[in-house]
């Protein structure tokens, strides 16, 4: 499993905007081959944070996700509409049983 935690801040002008195009990648990611899971949060302590958690059943169906056409006009958009650039950190794991 590849698990993706991410992050963007918006700007006090953008928030609405970034929440509408964070909720549109979302549902659309939630479609996509391989994605397990996709969701957008915001941050109680910081109103203008968006947290991202994904999770993909490989390496490569998140790689596809990244060559979709529309993942790559949500990260440009993302850039543009956001104070400091996006941050994300990927991870390989697996689930562990507890009990």
């Amino acid at each position: 499993m590849i698990i993706v935690i991410g992050h963007v801040v918006a700007r006090e002008d953008t928030q609405a905007q970034v929440q509408r195009l964070a909720v549109e990648h979302v549902l659309r990611s939630r479609s996509e081959p391989g994605c397990v899971s996709h969701e957008v949060s915001r941050d109680v302590q910081q109103a203008l944070r968006f947290v991202f958690v994904e999770r993909w059943s490989d390496m490569a169906a998140l790689q596809a996700h990244f060559r979709v056409d529309a993942s790559r006009k949500f990260a440009q958009a993302m850039a543009e509409l956001c104070d400091g650039s996006p941050q994300m950190a990927i991870y390989q794991a697996e689930a562990v049983r507890m009990g």
